[in-house]
């Protein structure tokens, strides 16, 4: 059921004298659990009857045509999601530093959200009746947390008590229809060699229901008191990592015809080795987790240089873009040169250290704005520089881990500051006059 928390706007709610609380339990006569049945279930160019339950017990029927229930969503409350009863050794929501908003410490484990976000999920509160559901209404692509297809290996780092075989849940799930985006978090001396070796071959034994798998090195802040002893990927261990993840690449290229199994850009950088080419990667799938991301941006904004050479129409001002010390690292890698052009005006790039989780926290996206605030406020006032920060650093609602915006870095700094997107870059850089 969905909980009402404002009324139908008029003239929807003539035939129901709505109060706070009232439910949504049914369309058409058939029960919904969410949002998402609303959907599933809703006609095809006919009427919708939804049937309410009050808090007085009695009921009552809202009729409306299908295209209107785009226009009553603001009045059903948000949905709930399920969290996740797993205490894996390397989840960084327990790595979190204390005093931040209570949503930043909640683990989500909701195969909606996997659904509609791209949440990954373990698996491991799924039962029958999601699995069923799963499939009935085809919420495809789901992304799944393997870390290992060991099953005593995966329970360990899981920290659950149930053994689950993940390969027989994804073989139901893959049967079914459902596309599955896969993902390995690598953590040194409990799932890599031998255990990675396995999960590769028996999770590419399940494509293309299994479409991709990315292997990411464990992240590990300074806020570890109390939790499990991890060791991070050293660039040794990475170079190790690249070898066997190229030796099936190129197996799993030749017998499927996809590389299937990815790395995130980190082992590359790390280890100064070559990206693999650009068509390798495909459709990008795993973009999000970090994989490709270098490469596609480089390919992206060298396009749209080349055009906007052809129309004469180059960025005409300096910039300067900050970004975690692995962003500096990839732009001073892999795409400074391209920036660096004697037809394009100067560019500087700052590595910023995160002191807000630790120096071993590389990534721009969790970088706190006091990070960014001294780094600002270790520039000279003069000249007035157009700052770049990082978008990641900023959620949907504009604000950064430690909640401020960027209004208030703006404020106490006599910098220009700016949040680009990432593949409009150029065209940005482009505007600014």
């Amino acid at each position: 059921m969905i909980k009402l928390i404002q009324p139908f706007p008029t003239p929807l709610n003539r035939l129901h004298d709505w109060c706070e609380g009232d439910s949504v339990v049914a369309v058409d006569g058939q029960p919904i659990e969410d949002m998402l049945d609303l959907y599933y279930y809703m006609p095809r160019g006919t009427t919708m009857t939804l049937k309410i339950n009050r808090l007085d017990l009695t009921s009552t029927e809202v009729v409306m045509e299908p295209y209107a229930l785009d226009q009553v969503m603001s009045c059903f409350a948000a949905m709930e999601f399920k969290t996740c009863a797993c205490d894996c050794v390397f989840c960084f929501i327990d790595q979190n530093p204390g005093q931040m908003r209570s949503s930043i410490y909640v683990k989500d484990e909701d195969y909606r959200l996997s659904f509609l976000y791209g949440n990954y999920i373990t698996l491991t509160s799924l039962g029958r009746r999601g699995i069923e559901r799963i499939i009935n209404q085809k919420m495809s692509p789901l992304y799944v947390s393997v870390h290992a297809t060991d099953i005593d290996v995966r329970t360990r780092m899981l920290g659950i008590k149930r053994r689950i075989d993940v390969m027989e849940l994804l073989k139901q799930l893959t049967a079914g229809g459902i596309t599955v985006q896969s993902q390995i978090v690598l953590c040194p001396g409990w799932n890599e060699g031998e255990i990675l070796d396995r999960s590769i071959r028996e999770l590419a034994s399940l494509y293309p229901g299994v479409e991709t798998l990315a292997v990411v090195p464990v992240g590990l802040s300074a806020h570890r008191e109390g939790l499990t002893r991890l060791d991070p990927v050293t660039p040794a261990i990475a170079d190790d990592v690249i070898d066997l993840v190229h030796a099936w690449q190129e197996r799993l290229t030749s017998e499927i015809g996809q590389a299937f199994v990815h790395l995130s850009d980190e082992f590359y950088l790390l280890t100064g080795r070559p990206f693999p080419p650009l068509e390798q990667y495909g459709e990008f799938a795993q973009i999000d987790n970090g994989i490709g991301v270098t490469a596609l941006l480089g390919d992206m904004w060298r396009d749209d240089l080349d055009a906007a050479r052809e129309t004469n129409d180059l960025p005409t001002r300096p910039i300067t873009i900050m970004t975690g010390p692995l962003g500096k690292l990839a732009f001073e890698q892999r795409l400074v040169d391209l920036l660096r052009q004697p037809d394009l005006p100067p560019i500087d790039i700052i590595g910023v250290e995160n002191r807000f989780y630790g120096d071993s926290v590389t990534v721009a996206g969790l970088l706190s704005a006091g990070d960014i605030r001294r780094a600002l406020d270790a520039l000279p006032a003069e000249p007035v520089r157009d700052l770049l920060l990082p978008p990641r650093m900023f959620n949907s609602d504009g604000v950064t881990l430690d909640d401020q915006r960027l209004e208030d870095l703006a404020a106490t700094s006599p910098h220009r500051l700016h949040v680009p997107d990432e593949e409009g870059l150029i065209d940005f850089w482009r505007g600014i006059r």
